[in-house]
């Protein structure tokens, strides 16, 4: 299904600048440590393809989920677009009218009397796809056909063009256009006024404009007064060694956080208490009082970009000052008030905010954050397919590797009926898994602990588990 063409398929209907995000993350992932890019073809850290698996039970109309593909790459232009850099070494973003049909494998039938974990054993330990996204397809599909009526259908989209939030819109629109395929109507989706190359476009004009000087305005309030630097850890080769270990929150626990997020002093969503349980858990681990947690955030809040398919994501960091006399009331409701005041400030790029922080002295050495969370309540179901039963499959790649990071904690949780799963990525040079235990079973109890507005946060503290420092 790869291309090896040095030029896009179709005809270039659209040139535009990089978005924010896509710029952070060619330059981490994909440029070489002189700013170059890598030879075509040339293997890279950019990561090359996410994979999200559906079980699909029952009659499936291949012809109208085909029909369905078709129509969704016509509608979001970013699984349309590859990327080049101009003479000047100026990165861009390159929209076709058309690429290759992504589903052109049509259905796979798999060996006789194949069954279905043995398909998703096989299916996680294929060797990763290379792709370059100056000139190869960076959305396929691929259907497989396990029985007469149960299927996997991968849906492989190259992180340079989708985010968290596009899977939920990818999810959407496939299940519109299938559903109305199957009874030969139009489908009803939302208007799309502009592309995300529109946005990207718009987003460059705004750097160093009036609103992004007043989203800076309010950022060095936010982390003023001079931030104390977090040690740093770089590795010779930019590379860092990381496991991933699996994260259940189960659904009546999220029931509790949303409803303590909502009775707050200062109401907001289930991200809140989150954050407030995992700053005690950090705090617990490392003792600081001042704790800063990079959140990603969707950038979506200009007219139109929550329909789109792009990489819009930037992060914000959330700041939580913690005084053991305090309440959990209290820490819930400054992590609702900073998630609040995050999402209003959330359009300027972090990569600029870090740059004004360094130029000014307002950053100690090393990093603005250790850890990360990225939190997604916006996708709750699978694909909605008529007539059909659809199930996610988790082919989460486990076990140690080595990758282009230098946070020490990443986690990454969807919901999915009511509960929140999956993963927390951490860099084995930093901690042990003793220690990550004893922070996964911490937050468990922190979590648990914050829906109680009345407990004292040294209460809270003295009850979670502590890692020994080897562990960290």
């Amino acid at each position: 299904m790869t291309t090896t063409a040095t030029e896009p398929q179709g005809v270039v209907t659209d040139i535009a600048p990089l978005s924010p995000g896509q710029e952070r993350l060619f330059h981490a992932e994909f440029a070489l440590p002189d700013g170059s890019w890598p030879a075509p073809g040339a293997p890279t850290w950019l990561r090359p393809i996410d994979t999200a698996a559906v079980r699909i039970d029952g009659p499936l109309d291949v012809a109208a989920l085909r029909h369905a593909v078709t129509a969704l790459v016509a509608r979001q232009s970013a699984l349309r677009t590859t990327f080049r850099r101009r003479p000047d070494g100026t990165p861009v973003q390159l929209v076709t009218d058309r690429v290759p049909d992504p589903m052109s494998l049509g259905a796979l039938d798999l060996a006789a009397g194949q069954d279905l974990p043995t398909a998703m054993e096989l299916l996680r330990h294929a060797p990763a796809h290379l792709v370059d996204p100056r000139h190869d397809p960076l959305f396929r599909v691929h259907l497989l056909r396990l029985h007469q009526e149960r299927h996997v259908l991968l849906l492989q989209i190259h992180h340079a063009v989708s985010d968290g939030w596009s899977i939920g819109v990818l999810y959407r629109d496939l299940s519109a256009l299938y559903n109305a395929a199957r009874t030969g109507r139009d489908a009803v989706l939302p208007a799309i006024p502009r592309s995300f190359a529109a946005h990207s476009r718009q987003m460059r004009a705004e750097r160093g404009g009036p609103e992004e000087q007043r989203q800076l305005a309010y950022w060095r309030r936010r982390l003023a007064p001079p931030l104390p630097g977090l040690p740093a850890q770089p590795q010779a080769d930019g590379l860092s060694p990381v496991d991933v270990e699996p994260v259940l929150v189960p659904a009546d626990l999220v029931r509790g956080l949303r409803e303590t997020a909502a009775s707050s002093a200062r109401r907001g969503g289930v991200a809140g208490p989150f954050l407030a349980a995992l700053a005690l858990v950090l705090h617990r681990a490392g003792g600081e009082r001042d704790v800063r947690i990079g959140m990603m955030i969707s950038n979506r809040a200009r007219p139109g970009a929550e329909h789109l398919i792009g990489y819009f994501v930037n992060t914000a960091v959330i700041r939580l000052h913690l005084d053991p006399a305090m309440t959990a009331g209290d820490l819930v409701a400054e992590a609702n008030t900073a998630v609040t005041e995050a999402i209003e400030h959330q359009a300027l790029p972090i990569q600029d905010l870090y740059q004004d922080l360094n130029g000014t002295g307002a950053l100690g050495p090393g990093p603005l954050y250790r850890v990360t969370l990225a939190l997604n309540t916006l996708r709750t179901t699978s694909l909605t397919l008529d007539g059909l039963h659809c199930q996610d499959i988790d082919l989460e790649r486990r076990g140690p590797r080595r990758a282009p990071t230098s946070i020490e904690q990443r986690w990454v949780l969807d919901e999915h009926a009511g509960h929140l799963a999956g993963t927390l990525t951490w860099r084995t040079d930093t901690a042990t898994r003793p220690g990550i235990t004893a922070t996964l079973t911490g937050l468990d109890r922190a979590l648990r602990a914050v829906t109680d507005p009345r407990t004292t946060l040294a209460d809270i503290t003295a009850a979670l588990p502590r890692a020994t420092p080897e562990a960290r």
